[in-house]
């Protein structure tokens, strides 16, 4: 079974094995700081400073440890938890969930969907218009989510603590391995392996548990002038499986359907439900 993962890709490895899979582990993607994240603090604490936020939307543990930690050593991180007090803290999941509560803020939701869709349903149950809300993106934003937003009339102020990365020599390791995560770097010659031994027809499924590391692995064969054999492979003969349904739809862009995809969007989950899938047949 093909991993994709560069977080936590050890774990999703071990749980890979206790299903009865041999892991075959090749990151598309890496993390790197924000390249001007004192910068980016700096604006965080002036926005939410002269604007009330109504709501503040945390994607991503990462996200959370990376501009937290340094509002700490800038010496801003008690000004900013005064000024969420009052603030109506969303979290996309339990990852950021559990960060924020680590630097002092408390959640007041968590969505049973853990994707964009979940947060705007919960958001729906608000009146947003005229009403500040705040987002740290998960690397990458999301325009079409603003523009839902926008649409409801809220005002959105959106910021960013890391960007993902698909060149070795520019990820940052450290922060993640200070959260508990086993960083893997990407390697450009195991996703060129992982990619021929798709061709030669030696790997049963893959995993995809983020849009990122979709675009990337996409985009590396399209560099490399495999996209449409490794499409077809992938669609004929390989066992796609999706984390959830914003990676799903990054597939999909592709013109790659998920075989499967886990009710709860988990890497557990995901890994069970393939586990079985295959026991099945």
């Amino acid at each position: 079974m093909a991993v994709t993962s560069s977080r936590r890709a050890s774990e999703l490895a071990d749980i890979v094995r206790k299903f009865g899979g041999i892991p075959y582990i090749a990151p598309t993607i890496g993390i790197k700081n924000n390249s001007e994240l004192n910068s980016e603090c700096n604006h965080f604490i002036e926005t939410i400073s002269n604007e009330s936020m109504h709501f503040f939307i945390f994607m991503t543990g990462v996200g959370v440890f990376n501009l937290f930690q340094n509002l700490q050593k800038l010496h801003k991180l008690n000004t900013v938890v005064e000024k969420l007090q009052d603030t109506i803290v969303i979290a996309r999941s339990n990852k950021p969930k559990m960060e924020l509560r680590k630097f002092g803020i408390k959640t007041n939701f968590v969505p049973n969907i853990n994707t964009i869709d979940g947060i705007l349903n919960l958001l729906k149950r608000f009146d947003v218009k005229n009403k500040n809300i705040g987002i740290l993106w998960h690397g990458d934003s999301s325009s079409s989510f603003k523009k839902k937003l926008t649409s409801l009339g809220a005002n959105v102020f959106d910021f960013s603590s890391y960007s993902y990365s698909a060149r070795l020599e520019q990820t940052n390791a450290s922060m993640l391995e200070e959260m508990g995560y086993d960083y893997v770097a990407p390697d450009e010659e195991k996703i060129k392996m992982l990619i021929e031994d798709i061709m030669k027809g030696t790997v049963d499924s893959i995993t995809f548990t983020s849009p990122p590391a979709v675009k990337e692995f996409f985009e590396f064969a399209k560099r490399n002038n495999k996209i449409n054999l490794l499409k077809d492979k992938l669609n004929s003969q390989v066992l796609v499986v999706s984390v959830g349904p914003s990676t799903s739809k990054m597939l999909a862009r592709f013109y790659v359907l998920a075989d499967i995809m886990p009710t709860t969007y988990r890497m557990g989950p995901m890994i069970k439900e393939l586990a079985d899938y295959i026991s099945s047949y």
